[in-house]
């Protein structure tokens, strides 16, 4: 695929290509929104905690930064690899990176491997991006196929959002028929979120198929056989020639992922439960809560500890408390099914069988424990006073669960409308971006619109009219994720050829992944400024991070060089 064949007629190759990228870039946002859905239960299970407790909410705070910092860091090392090594190697090992990992995660019995192998996807993600735009753009050299193709294979990566939604929805539900995992006790061989993680690996088989088919990067390696190929440098990413490019895609992208992480990301969890229709649910959760709260204070200051003395005086027993407490979940689970509406005597019966065997296994489980700690009677009172606490929080959860699930869809349905309208921003930059428009302009055309909409919002619409709040995310997010396909179509086309995987990924990586989604916490702090409730509050700081980045993005968009098209460096 070289120069001579730039047409606006695709061959097969061609084909093949783009359906490597449309493969690749749904996956890039699959493995990343995998995390909101599992975090939570994985955290859970690898620390034998409740759901609700605290310490799993401060793990999953410190995983974001540690895995945004890992994707920085080796995401700025795989751009220069791709300068170094060639755009399709460092993209095939990318791929492999971020569909082994999860795989990896899913079989993980400990929390440091969760992270390890969490944060490898999120590298691999980072590298993954900026590899593929740098392939396209030079393969495609015709400037008109080649804004098309950058711009409707990027708007796969909205589909990849949808797509982990519905696959982890088909999982939580069959999770119990599916084959069990090699996973030793005390760990759940059928968690759900095992499952949802193994799917990460499903990019790698199509991709496998397709890569020995496609082509390097002609206007790379014809330099590399050349010998004229310059040696990528960091250095010159600030020489007086590219010093405010650098500069200033860098900050662009920051101000992009600054909007996303610190008001979009944290609207369904952090600010839709304090939507004004949502007022009972509050209120039916808040006692609740504070005896959730007490009880894993008790927990982790008197029960815990002991608990895990237990373990080192009699280690036979964390494999029969795990089973004790996976047989009191499905009894309570068993039990509350005979309460639902719409069952039939002939499912009661089941039911009710199933109950008479998980009372007998309970049986021979109590016989099993006496015996373990016969000379340990403080062991096994560690162990019966922990499962009697993490039954009062089971059922303290399932109190909840009513309201919680209102909440929770209430939240997903704002999400989703985030997700459309982020789909439909990349749709409509990849019509405009083939039309004869500056490309300083064409980002304000997303940017002057948001300095208002963000505002509008969450500081007036979030209080006043909450029936057309779920209108205004899906307007923020349409005008925040076009600029993400800009930046993946603007990036390639002002770095010179050896430098143009480093300069993406500096522009991406340090100033979207790393700066940029460090907004998240900004907001949080920021929020403690304000009054109202906790809600109002967050909400109040994503209304002013989110106009602050519109407005810092379009005064930034005058200093943006427009792209000099060449052949040669």
């Amino acid at each position: 695929m070289n120069s001579s064949a730039a047409s606006s007629r695709l061959t097969l190759t061609s084909w093949l290509v783009i359906l490597i990228a449309v493969i690749g870039f749904a996956f890039d946002t699959y493995e990343l929104l995998m995390f909101p859905l599992i975090g939570g239960p994985a955290v859970a299970e690898l620390l034998q905690v409740p759901v609700n407790n605290p310490v799993v909410t401060e793990w999953l705070g410190k995983m974001l930064w540690i895995t945004a910092l890992c994707g920085g860091v080796f995401g700025l090392l795989g751009g220069w690899l791709t300068d170094r090594l060639g755009r399709k190697t460092v993209l095939a090992g990318s791929i492999a990176l971020y569909s082994f990992s999860p795989a990896c995660a899913a079989l993980s019995t400990s929390i440091e491997h969760f992270v390890l192998f969490r944060s490898a996807t999120f590298v691999g993600v980072c590298v993954e991006f900026v590899a593929a735009i740098t392939w396209l753009s030079e393969l495609f050299p015709d400037r008109k196929q080649k804004e098309k193709v950058l711009g409707w294979t990027q708007a796969f990566a909205s589909i990849g959002g949808l797509m982990v939604t519905g696959v982890n929805a088909w999982v939580i539900t069959h999770a119990n028929t599916l084959p069990a995992l090699p996973i030793s006790e005390p760990f759940n061989a059928h968690a759900s979120w095992r499952y949802t993680l193994l799917t990460g690996f499903l990019p790698a088989i199509p991709i496998a198929l397709l890569l020995p088919f496609v082509p390097e990067s002609q206007a790379w390696l014809a330099r590399r056989k050349a010998g004229t190929l310059r040696r990528a440098s960091f250095g010159e990413l600030f020489s007086p020639a590219l010093r405010r490019t650098t500069l200033v895609t860098a900050a662009l992208s920051a101000c992009a992922y600054a909007a996303a992480f610190g008001a979009l990301q944290l609207t369904p969890t952090r600010i839709v439960p304090g939507l004004e229709e949502l007022a009972p649910q509050r209120a039916t959760l808040k006692p609740l809560q504070d005896e959730a709260r007490q009880l894993n204070l008790l927990l982790a200051t008197n029960q815990l500890p002991a608990y895990r003395q237990a373990l080192v005086d009699v280690p036979a027993l964390q494999e029969i408390a795990a089973k004790r407490v996976r047989t009191k979940q499905a009894m309570g689970t068993a039990r509350r099914s005979l309460d639902k509406p719409g069952v039939t005597d002939e499912a009661k019966e089941a039911v009710k069988a199933q109950l008479v065997g998980l009372t007998n296994v309970l049986t021979t489980l109590d016989a099993s424990l006496a015996e373990a700690t016969a000379n340990k009677p403080e062991a096994r009172k560690a162990v019966l006073d922990r499962e009697k606490t993490l039954g009062l929080l089971a059922a303290n959860r399932a109190k909840q669960e009513p309201a919680d699930d209102v909440i929770k869809k209430r939240g997903n349905t704002v999400q989703l409308w985030q997700e459309m309208g982020g789909l439909m921003g990349r749709i409509a930059l990849a019509i405009l971006v083939v039309l004869a428009i500056g490309r300083g302009t064409l980002l304000r055309l997303f940017l002057v619109p948001g300095i208002f909409l963000f505002s509008l919002t969450y500081l007036n619409l979030y209080k006043s009219s909450p029936e057309f709040f779920a209108w205004g995310i899906a307007a923020c997010g349409f005008l925040t994720v076009a600029q993400f396909s800009y930046m993946g179509e603007f990036l390639p086309k002002v770095f010179p050829v050896h430098l143009r995987g480093t300069g993406g990924s500096f522009a991406t990586n340090v100033g979207g992944r790393m700066i940029g989604t460090s907004a998240a916490f900004l907001t949080t702090q920021l929020a403690a400024k304000f009054g109202g409730n906790t809600f109002e509050q967050v909400a109040t700081a994503a209304g002013i991070v989110g106009t602050a980045v519109f407005a810092l993005g379009f005064a930034l968009s005058f200093l943006l060089p427009e792209p000099v098209e060449k052949a040669e460096d």
